[in-house]
């Protein structure tokens, strides 16, 4: 599949009230809380079913949401399992669960150990300090499971105590011709635990203690002994002390990054202490006119995209620490560079101190050209190139259209375009195709055509999990080499292709036709005609798309509409206008539901 090598499982992810059944000590340093009860397995909450819970991935987590110690109550409004099978979270509900990965799970008696690294000062931590069996907690997830990695000749896997949960698991489940060289690091001796493994292993236990306190976990695995093949490398912990993994990985040892897993599960803070008046917190009264000028400035977003692409936080995370010795790391002019530096420095991304530059601590965040924050934030990668569409609002908004110059259409005149949407639209559809089998039924089906770009991860899904299926790919020549790509190449010779435009109805009927996320890329015009091709072709229609809720209050769905709008001179239709659309298309009466990561499927009869 695009971007990984691990198959991935999608779960719905619902809010359920689970019992505390038993509490021990694994080892001082760790304490295991054993969940379970009746919400385990499928029940009803908030007028909603909700399904049992499944987990089989070595690092799957779950959120927990534990009451207030002082209260008994959490500090805002419950969150909601709603209609729609996303969760609703209250404002300030979501930043207060605490993520934890499942350490083990028994299907037969529904029950889930989750391991806690105890220390001082954490919610979590706290709470599982103090937690007695019969009480109750909230628990969201699992959301997904990923299986072991495929197609590799063996794995370095690696991380402290926050990280042993998931490593202990990952090693029970290694089967005995897949090697593993383990390094983990914990804070003393009496925190080591015993680890149960099939497969030949290489495990190096490092010690805090037995070094002031101080990591050795990155140099040990840097001088890990390297065994033939083609590894996987796995690594968590905290975010910082294993960063230089992630270079060492791609430049040194040059893994692909399908074969690279460096996950920061928490991030070491210098806490100040607190003196009597910081307890009182003074009420500031926020000047509208203020709040307008940072609303309304370009530059910030400009200048931090502008030294992402540069390079200019990763040429100071290496050393650099002078504008002239920036610039010539990154190949720009010293006196701009300094510029942008002095300025970079009044938005807290960036230090000075004597003429010597570091970085703050969201600069380290950017300083990672690989991270999310960095990929999305580069002007030449596509988030920030489809984003560049807004651009063109003032046009967009006039006319309802696309915005000249600034549109899709524009930009595919560019290859290296097309391919980094490819890539984008792939690595999402990886979380959502496999939940298409729960989401739609196939009994009955035995031909599935499936469109847009990213079908290729829904035609590998299907064509693994319902081996009896007809797959095509329907699509311009192009696409559809860059869809077969997704497909793993033990399936590919079972996916058929047909080379044509999606407007355009097959000449053979399907069983069912499969859209995906290419419905809100076109005009209402256009996609009129879309659906009617699409009920022309096949018995059933489903079409994967994000919908837009009229009365929402994220305004991250108000940007993405808008968003579609720039692109396409659509934006994100409300069920009323695409169940309209459908309507006109002559199709018939559409069908709503979710697949998870908050899009919707929508099913429908065709006209053959």
């Amino acid at each position: 599949m695009a971007g990984t090598v691990r198959e991935v499982e999608i779960f719905p992810i619902c809010i359920r009230e689970v019992d505390v059944l038993r509490v021990e000590d694994v080892t001082p340093g760790m304490r295991r809380v054993t969940v379970g009860g009746p919400s385990m397995d499928s029940h009803v909450r908030d007028g909603v079913e909700l399904p049992p819970v499944r987990t089989s991935g070595f690092d799957d987590d779950v959120k927990l949401l534990p009451v207030d110690p002082r209260t008994g109550e959490l500090p805002f409004e419950v969150p909601r399992n709603s209609d729609s099978g996303a969760v609703e979270w209250p404002s300030g509900s979501f930043q207060y669960a605490r993520t934890y990965t499942v350490r083990s799970f028994d299907e037969d008696t529904r029950e889930m150990a989750i391991d806690f690294a105890m220390h001082e000062g954490g919610l979590a931590s706290d709470w599982a300090n103090r937690v007695q069996p019969g009480e109750t907690v909230l628990m969201a997830g699992p959301k997904h499971s990923a299986g072991l990695p495929a197609g590799v000749d063996w794995m370095l896997i690696a991380g402290d105590e926050t990280a042993l949960p998931a490593i202990a698991h990952c090693l029970e489940q290694l089967s005995s011709d897949l090697p593993a060289t383990v390094v983990i690091e914990v804070a003393e001796p009496s925190h080591r635990q015993e680890l149960k493994c099939e497969a030949p292993l290489d495990v190096t236990w490092l010690f805090r203690s037995e070094n002031g306190g101080e990591s050795r976990l990155v140099e040990t695995v840097r001088a890990a002994q390297w065994r033939p093949g083609q590894p996987y490398l796995w690594v968590a912990g905290e975010t910082l002390t294993i960063k230089p993994l992630r270079r060492w990985a791609k430049q040194d040892k040059e893994i692909g990054k399908q074969f690279v897993e460096i996950a920061g599960y928490w991030r070491h803070r210098e806490v100040a202490q607190a003196g009597p008046a910081s307890t009182v917190a003074a009420e500031v009264e926020i000047d509208p006119d203020e709040q307008l000028h940072e609303m309304s400035e370009l530059l910030p977003p400009l200048a931090i995209r502008t030294a992402v692409t540069l390079g200019l936080f990763e040429a100071i995370d290496g050393g650099a620490d002078t504008a002239e010795a920036v610039a010539a790391e990154c190949g720009t002019h010293p006196g701009a560079t300094a510029k942008l530096l002095r300025h970079l420095v009044l938005m807290d991304l960036v230090s000075v101190r004597e003429g010597r530059f570091a970085l703050t601590e969201m600069g380290m965040i950017l300083a990672d050209q690989d991270a999310f924050a960095s990929q999305a934030l580069h002007f030449d990668k596509i988030h920030t190139r489809l984003e560049m569409a807004f651009l063109g609002l003032l046009e967009s908004v006039r006319t309802g259209a696309p915005a000249a110059g600034h549109g899709f259409a524009d930009k595919q005149q560019d290859a290296t375009f097309v391919d980094g949407y490819h890539e984008e639209v792939a690595f999402g559809s990886v979380y959502r195709a496999p939940a298409l089998p729960d989401s739609v039924d196939f009994d009955g089906v035995r031909t599935v055509a499936i469109y847009g770009e990213g079908a290729g991860v829904y035609a590998d899904n299907l064509a693994r999990v319902l081996p009896e299926l007809e797959v095509t790919l329907v699509g311009l020549p192009a696409q559809n080499t860059r869809n077969l790509v997704d497909v793993a190449e033990s399936r590919r010779s079972r996916i058929e292709h047909i080379d044509s435009s999606e407007f355009t109805a097959l000449t053979t009927p399907v069983d069912l036709a499969v859209a995906v996320d290419i419905v809100d890329c076109h005009p209402d015009a256009d996609a009129r005609m879309l659906l009617g091709a699409l009920g022309a072709s096949a018995r059933r229609v489903v079409v994967v798309t994000d919908l837009l809720d009229p009365e929402t209050t994220d305004d991250h769905e108000t940007e993405a509409d808008l968003l579609k709008l720039c692109l396409h001179g659509s934006g994100h239709r409300t069920e009323a206008e695409l169940s309209a659309l459908i309507s006109e298309a002559g199709c018939g009466e559409p069908r709503f539901g979710a697949i998870g990561w908050g899009s919707t499927v929508v099913e429908f009869t065709g006209t053959r």
